[in-house]
């Protein structure tokens, strides 16, 4: 009360702690900034002014002693704690706790709780509303909650794994827009040279059908923070920047797409992608000869200052496009491949090894006939995987301290040579060397 007997004046209503703490590469335990709490606690401060949300205070904190958690937030005044680890969990403490008035109890953290909850996988139940036949060999799959309910977030760029019936999973970009709550909306091109998955979908799915799916991820974000954005899609690749055109246009940011096909008959998204880009977006059709595509070398010959540059589709393509913007700023090129590429097949005679788990105190030896994967699995532990050969990025996982014997196709040279990533499905460790991952 103040001295006038009133209710006392608050300067903020909403005060949000995130840990910030940082200790030295290689520490065992890990810490909320090795694991992404400084990029996220910037994210969140822009988007609760992006929101409009009054009243609030997002603040940097010290360490709160709960670094096998992390990264952690504490809320005041109702001091819920909260771990987070992607913006979909940052937008979703926004949205529902914050502006909704509710918590978001599968992030909430008890008040004694030391480690992590043992992580078996949540899966989605979702039933298809409708079946769109984009081309001949392309089906638009409208999903939403069997339930009618809302669906988690997702950001531009990322996507969802269906567990088809026949035993398969596949990942699936989803291209509408980020700010809907009650659909998803994924392409499937049927593969002819594919283990199954797509031609199940296509041959074996129905409205009104309940599929089951794994919660959104997303390893192609957006750099919200990029003065301008270039985006390059090959074929079915145009899914995944779909949705981000959508997002850039509400951001108001300028994005150009260079958008190739074998033909207009096999054009995904046409009208689409006219609306969302406008005159911003130049199609190619190459009628399967690439030097009749997109010119990379002219397109990407000189990035704006602050540009940031996207590619999805064949590998081909990807690789192509990453040459050619060989000379762009290191982190300025990101990409996702619906493709598998060329296996790495090294050669390289397997031997034991430690890895410690940061987030559980365990430390676990690693057989040479095992994969990182299953001792991770055995010790009951779940990590998402896809193909289990090194090409998808399912199991990435990041990498706290040790170096990496790196045998996987997916991260680039430069990741690789920095020692903070692992695909723990194929890779080990360098002779001598303990791994500490983030699991």
């Amino acid at each position: 009360m103040n001295s006038r007997g009133g209710q006392k004046r608050l300067v903020y209503q909403v005060h949000v702690f995130c840990c910030i703490n940082q200790r030295q590469p290689g520490h065992s335990r890990g810490s909320c900034s090795a694991r992404g709490s400084q990029d996220l606690h910037k994210y969140m401060k822009a988007r609760a002014k992006e929101l409009r949300i009054g009243g609030i205070r997002v603040n940097k904190a010290g360490c709160l002693e709960r670094c096998e958690l992390g990264p952690v937030m504490v809320i005041y005044p109702e001091a819920v704690w909260y771990h987070y680890n992607t913006r979909e969990d940052v937008d979703e403490i926004l949205e529902r706790h914050i502006l909704g008035g509710d918590t978001v109890d599968r992030l909430i953290l008890d008040a004694d709780q030391k480690f992590p909850e043992t992580n078996a996988e949540p899966r989605l139940r979702l039933k298809v509303r409708s079946l769109e036949r984009l081309t001949a060999e392309i089906r638009k799959f409208e999903l939403v909650a069997e339930d009618g309910g809302e669906l988690p977030v997702f950001t531009a760029g990322g996507h969802i794994d269906i567990i088809t019936g026949n035993g398969l999973r596949r990942s699936f970009s989803l291209a509408n827009d980020p700010q809907e709550r009650r659909r998803y909306i994924i392409a499937v091109l049927r593969e002819k040279a594919g283990r199954g998955g797509s031609a199940w979908l296509h041959g074996n799915v129905a409205v009104g059908d309940i599929l089951e799916a794994a919660a959104p991820r997303n390893d192609f974000p957006l750099d919200e923070g990029a003065s301008r954005h270039m985006l390059i899609a090959g074929g079915i690749g145009i899914t995944p920047l779909l949705a981000m055109g959508r997002r850039l246009r509400s951001l108001g940011a300028p994005a150009t797409l260079h958008y190739c096909t074998r033909g207009p008959e096999t054009t995904a998204f046409g009208a689409e992608v006219r609306e969302v880009f406008g005159d911003r977006v130049v199609f190619y059709h190459d009628g399967g000869d690439p030097s009749r595509g997109i010119d990379l070398e002219k397109v990407l010959a000189g990035p704006a200052k602050g540009a940031c540059l996207y590619i999805c589709g064949p590998s081909d393509l990807i690789d192509a496009a990453r040459r050619a913007a060989g000379h762009w700023p290191e982190g300025a090129v990101r990409f996702e491949r619906f493709t598998a590429a060329p296996r790495d097949e090294t050669g390289r005679e397997n031997t034991p090894f430690d890895i410690v788990l940061s987030r559980r105190g365990k430390t676990l030896i690693v057989p040479a006939g095992k994969s990182i994967l299953q001792v991770v699995r055995e010790a009951g532990v779940f990590v998402g995987s896809f193909c289990e050969e090194g090409n998808c990025g399912t199991c990435r996982v990041r990498l706290l301290g040790g170096r990496a014997d790196h045998r996987d196709c997916f991260l680039s040279a430069e990741d690789k040579a920095r020692h903070k990533a692992i695909m723990i499905c194929s890779s080990r460790a360098e002779p001598g060397e303990t791994l500490i991952l983030d699991i």
